[in-house]
């Protein structure tokens, strides 16, 4: 301007008045960039480390020969933990490169109100089959019923045996041994014919009585327990079905599977026969989540029972049995 020609390179307030705004948006896209680089970076380099340690673990089992028992075994199980940390590591990066690269996570407890409706519906058998008689319990009221049975049978023998004595004492001699040895039979059986009468007779008629008593009232209890069993057995099923659907649609959309799903089930079935077994406990493991309402992120089965917890519960003896499935899948 000082020259009298107007050079827009020069004007500092033609400068400040059309400043080219920063590009946020690209310098964001730039960051996310260099952080899914990094993180692919750390996997290749987990992977590195991985191959290391089984080339040390290779290396230990050559020199097994050599070694110690104790010095052996103390070794491997440490060679285990480390390698299962670095597997624990890998799996976190490869988490974070997927959430990085967009990919969808899905919430497997977040089921809606109908399936809980059906896993609480479903929780009610245990309850319910306590309120059934037994079959050991039935079996001892009809024994109690069959006893009066038996006591009224010795009561004829009885009163059988005290009419061949009487009969023995009326066609002997009184000075004969056979009329002694009759006496003291007869004396014998009244006194147990009297302790019939009195005591195991009235004894036996009334628990007999009782027990008939029972078992009407377990009929009853039967009759009216028996139908909702069922129903709680049909929502067991169908809640295991709609669970087992669940988790193998989100295997087949590639989705992010939970960390506590990640922990105890791995990311997939295993072929064969073996992949029935894991989807059958995949969907008990995910009922169970259900149907305690457990939401932790990590922990598939919840923390475990606090100090002074009635283990006996059905929360704590099915979480036992899921324990020992998740073992025997050995993933």
């Amino acid at each position: 301007m000082s020259h009298g020609y107007a050079t827009y390179g020069d004007d500092p307030e033609f400068t400040q008045e059309y400043a080219e705004p920063a590009d946020s948006t690209r310098r964001d896209l730039d960051e996310l960039f260099a952080a899914v680089d990094g993180l692919r970076t750390a996997v290749e380099e987990s992977d590195d480390r991985d191959r290391g340690l089984r080339q040390d673990l290779t290396d230990l089992t050559d020199r097994l020969e050599r070694g110690s028992a104790h010095r052996q075994e103390d070794r491997i199980d440490l060679l285990g933990r480390q390698l299962e940390r670095l597997q624990q590591q890998v799996r976190a990066l490869e988490r974070a490169v997927r959430v990085a690269d967009g990919v969808p996570q899905i919430n497997l407890d977040d089921v809606g109100a109908e399936t809980r409706a059906l896993a609480r519906e479903a929780a009610r058998w245990d309850d319910l089959h306590k309120e059934l008689v037994t079959k050991e319990q039935r079996a001892r009221q009809e024994q109690e019923i069959s006893r009066l049975a038996s006591v009224h049978e010795a009561q004829t023998r009885c009163d059988a045996d005290l009419l061949e004595v009487m009969r023995v004492l009326a066609s002997t001699d009184r000075a004969s041994r056979a009329r002694g040895d009759a006496e003291s039979r007869l004396r014998a059986l009244s006194t147990r014919r009297r302790t019939l009468l009195d005591e195991e007779i009235p004894a036996a008629s009334e628990a007999a009585e009782q027990a008939r008593l029972a078992l009407r009232e377990a009929d009853a209890v039967e009759a009216r327990i028996v139908p909702q069993l069922e129903r709680a057995e049909r929502a067991w099923h169908d809640l295991q079905v709609r669970l087992r659907t669940r988790i193998t649609d989100a295997l087949g959309s590639n989705a992010l599977l939970p960390t506590w799903f990640g922990h105890a089930l791995g990311v997939s079935p295993p072929a064969g026969a073996a992949g029935d077994a894991w989807i059958r406990t995949a969907a008990s493991v995910l009922a169970y989540r259900v149907t305690f309402g457990i939401v932790d992120p990590a922990l598939p089965l919840g923390p475990p029972a606090g100090e002074g917890t009635d283990t006996a519960e059905r929360r704590w003896t099915w979480r036992a049995r899921l324990e020992s499935d998740l073992d025997e899948l050995a993933l």
